[in-house]
């Protein structure tokens, strides 16, 4: 008897070490996913190799993709495979494999000079005729006249990260993981994941289109029904 309770101790022993482990594993795979430093990609089959030989030609279609619409060069095959990393979780009778490499892994053309988030004056009651150029009828932070040049997600992601880098923005992401929606500028982008839009954070019940200073209420909010907001907190 005195056996068999000691078998049935360990056995939940190491059922629990295991569910432990699995869950350690989720939330490391999450936090990389989440992090924003990596390229990423994941697949789920019935061994560990077939996983992550799925999951690794996602990531290079992932990076390529991204390299081609950043106008650098390609990275090679051999490249990604000697930085790969990969994490694994069981699923059932199958397994998950989630491949990664940092981001660094590609040469990007540092063409965008950050200044601080001074507004420009917008007052044309002066003889300098040397003056910036600005957008709509507001002061706007030199981040977010940066954010009105970029065309797709893809941009708009490695200008928004290289902002973090500078400690230009507080934050930015999707609009349901944001607080305080209404402080955020909105970066508007179609199904076509490309940036159509980009509005003030709200004031007096409505927004401002930093482009052409309209006034943006409820009713022209519905100009952008099809796409996804992604905020963006300016410090």
């Amino acid at each position: 008897m005195t056996l068999r309770r000691l078998c049935t101790f360990v056995v939940a022993l190491v059922a629990c070490a295991l569910s432990c482990f699995a869950q350690d594993t989720v939330e490391a795979i999450n936090e990389i996913k989440l992090s924003g430093k990596y390229f990423t990609a994941e697949a789920t089959a019935a061994s560990v190799d077939e996983a992550k030989n799925i999951a690794f030609s996602y990531l290079k279609e992932n990076i390529a993709n991204y390299c081609e619409e950043m106008e650098i060069e390609e990275i090679g095959e051999d490249k990604i495979m000697a930085n790969l990393q990969q994490k694994s979780v069981n699923r059932g009778d199958a397994i998950m494999v989630l491949v990664y490499v940092a981001k660094t892994i590609v040469e990007k053309k540092e063409t965008m000079t950050f200044h601080p988030n001074t507004s420009v004056n917008t007052n044309t009651n002066n003889n300098n005729t040397n003056t910036t150029p600005v957008f709509g009828s507001a002061n706007w932070p030199d981040i977010i006249k940066k954010v009105c040049d970029v065309s797709s997600f893809v941009q708009l992601q490695y200008l928004l990260d290289m902002a973090m880098d500078n400690n230009l923005i507080d934050s930015w992401g999707k609009f349901n993981s944001m607080l305080n929606q209404t402080e955020c500028y909105l970066v508007m982008m179609n199904v076509d994941r490309q940036i159509v839009g980009v509005l003030s954070p709200v004031k007096n019940g409505a927004r401002t289109d930093v482009k052409t200073g309209m006034v943006v209420d409820s009713e022209g909010m519905k100009t952008f029904k099809n796409c996804a907001p992604i905020c963006v907190r300016v410090k």
